[in-house]
């Protein structure tokens, strides 16, 4: 079974951050310490319309646990969302699919349906609904708004390796999809939002080796060639990209090692993230963050 969010890293693990996105001069490393303007909001995950992203976790019981942010790169105290959740075998969170104004939750079953689960914007979740079906291939995640139409969209890699754009309108009904690329395969495929500055929303993506990569979205659901943003992830189990958690300067990038600290980037909203800190302890026995 494949889990988008899948990952692992030792709790003395350091990563190293590149300084410069030419991967010319990838040997450059260091933490990047460049800090443009505020990111605008492009992934907005917000359960209970405080007007802050929120992380989704699912744990070994099959327990759907919202963890409200903060705004300050913390938590307020977490609230039970459901039970079941085990028959799932994968979790999105993608943000305000059905244009109601709260985030909701998608899961993919074993026979390869593809269910929404709509916000109430009060914590907690509708009874579901099913969208899709012949998803069973795929690795699903999240891409924000990839095309520029204002709506979160999904990504989904085939079994072939071909990654594709599933653009969502309305009350979270597909559009045509849109071939990205081949060669995917052994990548762990994530949607941040905008991380680079441009205002378009990006793609990251760790490699088998390790090696976390920025893709440039161009607003129009492709993508420019890639820059190195961090390596050394390899060990993660988890990383998530929650939006700009600490509603500083960019969307950033939460990461789970094998002690369970989930441990916090901050992005710099021009490709890279900075120095790490711990925002949390005993997220080991989750199978599902997002």
């Amino acid at each position: 079974m494949k889990r988008f969010l899948g990952l692992a890293v030792t709790a003395s693990l350091a990563l190293a951050f590149v300084g410069t996105a030419d991967m010319a001069q990838a040997s450059t490393v260091g933490v990047a310490t460049v800090v443009t303007a505020t990111a605008p909001v492009t992934r907005l995950s917000d359960f209970n319309r405080d007007g802050i992203t929120d992380l989704v976790a699912r744990d070994a019981a099959g327990k759907l646990w919202l963890y409200p942010g903060a705004g300050a790169g913390g938590f307020k105290a977490r609230h039970q969302m459901g039970t079941g959740w085990s028959r799932l075998v994968s979790i999105v969170t993608p943000g305000d699919v059905t244009g109601d104004g709260n985030a909701d939750v998608l899961g993919k079953d074993s026979a390869g349906g593809l269910w929404l689960y709509a916000g109430n914007g009060a914590s907690g979740l509708t009874r579901a609904r099913k969208i899709g079906i012949g998803w069973q291939t795929f690795t699903v995640t999240s891409a924000a708004n990839m095309n520029g139409t204002g709506r979160p969209d999904l990504l989904g890699r085939d079994a072939a390796g071909v990654l594709w754009l599933y653009p969502l309108t309305g009350n979270a009904a597909f559009g045509t999809r849109i071939r990205i690329g081949g060669g995917w395969s052994g990548f762990t495929i994530l949607g941040p939002g905008d991380v680079s500055g441009d205002r378009k929303a990006d793609i990251e993506a760790r490699d088998s080796g390790g090696s976390l990569w920025l893709y440039r979205g161009n607003g129009a659901g492709r993508f420019a060639a890639r820059s190195l943003v961090a390596v050394g992830t390899g060990t993660m189990t988890a990383l998530v990209t929650p939006g700009n958690w600490d509603r500083l300067s960019g969307n950033d990038i939460i990461m789970r090692n094998t002690a369970g600290q989930l441990l916090f980037y901050p992005g710099n909203n021009a490709g890279f993230i900075g120095a790490r800190r711990q925002i949390g302890n005993g997220w080991q026995g989750f199978t599902f963050i997002g």
